[in-house]
């Protein structure tokens, strides 16, 4: 009962560490002074108002959601077929792939982002939206590679084999049993690289422009030169924005059943 009791109230500290500075924030973004106070100075909805002017930065979390969208589809679109491969596929060289994949997880962000700038620099390309995309992409398809093998090793390779047993071709064992079973480790590794891809900063920072800014750097460019509390009710509605995402796909999915596995049970 007594290691019950610990193992309860660590949890409750570890959940208190990690939601205090979110406590800060969401707090700061209601004061009426000019710098951002917690316990907050009054209560006003000023930043709100004032951030509702402000058209750049409602542009910047357009080209966020459509950078992020983009890359999400683009890295589970090569993604899960890497998986598959790597995982199913015994051909020669499969580490050596494997670990080419996995590289961006271990190189520095910084390295990929000056190496990706340089290479675009050198086909001299001026499409910033596009490039951005793409070094989302690289940075994000570890991610996908990695969630995705997980969920195939958890699944009983006599599934498969039951399916091409009864007649069922590689592709129809594929798309009819494969690809269902690991529907759930599929999603998780989605909202792993859409999150990874919508607060990139050190990628876009490189690749970004005056045309194409998208919100972290927008927020940092502005921080720059000012931190008010707008800064912090921005924070606050990317905060909701999260929220909100997780309650859609409670709705839609129910979250023990994307999080809980491979099959659902």
């Amino acid at each position: 009962m007594n290691e019950n009791r610990v193992i309860s109230f660590t949890a409750w500290v570890v959940v208190a560490f990690l939601m205090a500075p979110l406590i800060v924030v969401i707090g700061g973004s209601f004061t009426q002074s000019a710098y951002v106070a917690f316990p907050p100075h009054g209560f006003s909805l000023k930043w709100y108002a004032q951030l509702l002017e402000r058209n750049d930065f409602f542009a910047s979390f357009n080209e966020s959601l459509i950078i992020g969208i983009a890359a999400t589809f683009g890295a589970v679109g090569l993604g899960v077929p890497a998986a598959i491969g790597l995982s199913r596929g015994p051909f020669r060289g499969r580490e050596f792939l494997r670990g080419f994949v996995m590289s961006p997880l271990v190189l520095p962000t910084v390295i990929t982002g000056i190496a990706l700038l340089q290479f675009y620099r050198m086909v001299d390309t001026d499409l910033p939206l596009l490039q951005i995309v793409i070094g989302h992409i690289v940075i994000t398809l570890p991610y996908i590679v990695r969630t995705v093998g997980a969920g195939l090793q958890l699944l009983p390779p006599n599934i498969e084999e039951a399916a091409e047993s009864l007649g069922a071709s590689p592709i129809r064992t594929l798309l009819k049993v494969t690809l269902p079973s690991i529907a759930p480790s599929v999603l998780v590794g989605t909202i792993f690289v859409f999150i990874i891809s919508f607060d990139q900063v050190t990628i876009s920072i490189f690749l970004s422009s005056a045309d194409v800014m998208p919100l972290p750097i927008r927020i940092y460019s502005y921080i720059e030169f000012a931190i008010d509390p707008m800064v912090a009710a921005v924070s606050t509605v990317l905060i909701a924005f999260s929220y909100l995402l997780v309650i859609i796909l409670e709705k839609a999915f129910g979250l023990d059943r994307v999080f809980g596995g491979g099959t659902g049970r």
